[in-house]
């Protein structure tokens, strides 16, 4: 079935079907009743009509008038007989004058080209880009939603094509936050949000970026870990000291989040080394190496 647009739109191939069984000559207009010509077929196809996957409509063609008269099969509308069944095939169902009755039988028509293009668009975006940047604003994190974070790391699985390009490549930003003089770890709102976020997205350690300039992964590890800052006193940021509260968290959080990395690495038929190369990283990229307590 095609579907023709206003103006210069292209006529777009919808793929709609509608079967449609065709009887020819006089015998088939020797019956009527007040509504419709009588049409009778046999049993042994009853069921076979019943069963089609797509609309039938059953067509009758006059041979002196040239004129064709259509119902659609309904089961619910038929009359069983001794040996056949029969349907009434309206007067006024004439099959050239017919085309928008046709068309109601099918699911509305979707130009999918075009709605898919935003789609395509925004897997070429991520493809090409060095960093992905999801913000996440107050509301967010007061609200405890991470049904969005989840969709995100999950539209990036949808094919294994996307997720490998786009490995390492998700940093986390925080808004509203810009006039708190505290380091994100040190909100306590942050911090709740955060270990909500973790246990939603095992595949942290394969999305997320581990180059620095990065701050998404710490984050993670001190939020979830309990980490502090214990400098006293205005320090600039990048040179306050940091310490990991409990070192058997540290090992759940790696734990978890290596085994996300190995089921998604699996599903990607990616190699031992490079599974170890992104865990590696993902390590180095922690800092771990930092003083621990616990």
């Amino acid at each position: 079935m095609q579907a023709r647009g206003g103006g210069n739109k292209p006529a777009i191939t919808t793929g709609k079907m509608i079967a449609v069984q065709i009887k020819y000559g006089e015998s088939f207009f020797s019956e009527q009743n007040k509504w419709g010509y009588v049409y009778r077929g046999e049993k042994k196809h009853f069921n076979y009509l019943c069963n089609y996957p797509i609309p039938v409509i059953i067509c009758i063609c006059e041979p002196r008038s040239e004129t064709c008269f259509w119902v659609r099969f309904e089961a619910d509308k038929t009359e069983m007989l001794e040996g056949s069944w029969k349907i009434t095939v309206p007067f006024q169902n004439i099959f050239a004058e017919s085309k928008p009755l046709f068309e109601a039988l099918v699911p509305p028509i979707n130009d999918a080209l075009s709605e898919l293009e935003s789609y395509w668009n925004f897997n070429k975006l991520v493809v090409d880009a060095h960093v992905i940047a999801y913000y996440l604003d107050k509301e967010d994190v007061g609200s405890g939603e991470v049904a969005n974070s989840r969709a995100l790391f999950d539209r990036l699985r949808v094919t294994k094509e996307l997720a490998h390009s786009c490995q390492t490549k998700v940093e986390f930003f925080f808004g509203g936050y810009e006039q708190d003089p505290r380091e994100l770890f040190e909100i306590e709102e942050v911090r709740r949000y955060i270990v909500l976020l973790d246990e939603a997205l095992p595949e942290l350690f394969f999305f997320a970026r581990n180059q620095e300039p990065t701050a998404t992964l710490k984050l993670f590890l001190l939020c979830v870990t309990g980490g502090r800052c214990t400098d006293d006193g205005p320090v600039p940021a990048e040179k306050r000291k940091i310490e990991v509260a409990d070192r058997l968290m540290v090992r759940s959080f790696l734990g978890r989040h290596f085994d996300g990395l190995n089921e998604i690495a699996a599903w990607l038929d990616m190699s031992e080394l490079e599974n170890e190369c992104i865990g590696r990283a993902a390590v180095n990229c922690l800092g771990l190496g930092l003083e621990s307590k616990g």
